[in-house]
């Protein structure tokens, strides 16, 4: 195995064994139809890059609430509806040796959907900001929650949870980070509440919280949860390391038994998919730290391109999984060529984001490297998968 013996150890989280320890992470695609069923071009997508060899493969940011979607074209898991197309897609990816999973999503004040009017924590406005790629963007104003509406949403990601797991799904992971709604409740930066949910860490966790206990309660104690934290939000305001480290206690408590640990927030998205001049290995720092906290496996992420950095970072114990994204979208056979010694062959990725920020530009994410994916203009017919 080339050296990679940490790599390709396997790991069982609950009742679920991972064969090893890559991990494809969340991503937003703009594959999905229009109102969030899942297509062919979804179907194939993740067809291809859970073929290529990680052990565990996550389908990015699903809509628990239709007012809490992200991005069009986005997958949706609130509705009964789309549990049919949703078990097409965990059936290929387990079928290709991964473990399927699903990261549950609402974008909070940063749902780029003009058609609806953006809710959060505390009405404070969103500024998409990027200096490595020049980007300045203003979101709309969003609407504070009322606390019933706040309880709708907890019950909602709890509910989209019962649907994933029906649909085949065999871990959950919480978007938690980024600046999407459950960050937004946990930071001092997008809440300035002052009743049972802002304040104070305890208070400002209780969303999460919630969440991670209704869902517990619905899939069972077997079941794997992950949340996603930005253990450092990378601006001022923001929640700190410091902060995070006692955040991370209180998540695992609550019932979560793998935390998943990035930075940024859409005020700093080139933490989100770090940009080459932030260098490698951007939070794995960060893991470590957090991993001192807790007693559960923790994945890194954040600008880790070879398998042999991969096991580098779990040979000194840094995190028991590593997450690389744009490295498999621009060579999703990135793993099998790595366990095969075919480390030459393998085709780098540029870290130009253009498979992250070309959502914001166009519809369907691109790759300069990878010539595969779907092409898609406006015009571009999306077919549910039958």
């Amino acid at each position: 195995m080339s050296g990679l013996e940490k790599v390709f150890t396997p790991l069982v989280i609950k009742s679920v064994k991972i064969s090893n320890r890559i991990v494809f992470p969340p991503t937003d695609t703009d594959f999905g139809t229009a109102d969030g069923f899942v297509t062919t071009m979804e179907l194939n997508y993740y067809s291809r890059i859970s073929r290529g060899g990680p052990g565990l493969t996550i389908v990015g940011a699903s809509a628990v609430m239709k007012n809490g979607r992200g991005f069009p074209n986005v997958l949706n898991v609130y509705d009964d509806r789309y549990i049919d197309g949703l078990s097409k897609l965990f059936a290929v990816i387990k079928k290709n040796g991964s473990v399927p999973g699903i990261q549950l999503s609402h974008a909070g004040r940063q749902a780029w959907m003009p058609s609806f009017e953006p809710v959060a924590p505390s009405p404070i406005p969103c500024t998409l900001k990027s200096e490595g790629q020049g980007l300045v963007m203003e979101l709309a104003k969003p609407r504070e929650l009322s606390l019933g509406e706040i309880e709708e949403i907890e019950d909602a990601f709890a509910a989209a949870a019962i649907r994933a797991k029906k649909a085949g799904a065999e871990f959950i992971e919480f978007h938690g980070c980024h600046g999407y709604l459950l960050h937004e409740f946990l930071s001092p930066f997008s809440n300035r509440r002052t009743d049972d949910y802002g304040g104070n860490l305890e208070n400002q966790a209780r969303f999460a919280v919630n969440v991670i206990m209704k869902t517990r309660e619905s899939v069972g104690e077997d079941f794997p949860l992950c949340f996603r934290i930005s253990a450092d939000g990378r601006v001022e305001g923001d929640l700190t390391l410091e902060e995070s480290k006692k955040l991370a206690p209180i998540l695992v408590d609550a019932g979560i038994d793998v935390l998943h640990v990035s930075s940024g927030r859409f005020e700093n998205i080139d933490y989100i998919s770090p940009t080459r001049n932030l260098g490698e290995c951007v939070n794995v720092h960060l893991a470590e730290v957090i991993k001192e906290r807790v007693d559960v496996p923790i994945i890194t992420v954040g600008a880790i391109y070879d398998l042999r950095t991969a096991e580098k970072i779990l040979e000194e114990g840094k995190a028991d999984m590593v997450a690389m994204g744009r490295a498999q979208i621009a060579d999703p056979e990135l793993v099998n060529k790595s366990k095969a010694g075919e480390f030459d062959s393998i085709v780098k990725c540029t870290r130009c984001n253009e498979c992250g920020l070309s959502l914001y530009m166009e519809p369907g994410m691109r790759c300069v490297m990878n010539k595969n994916l779907p092409k898609i203009s406006p015009d571009t017919p999306r077919t549910k998968v039958a």
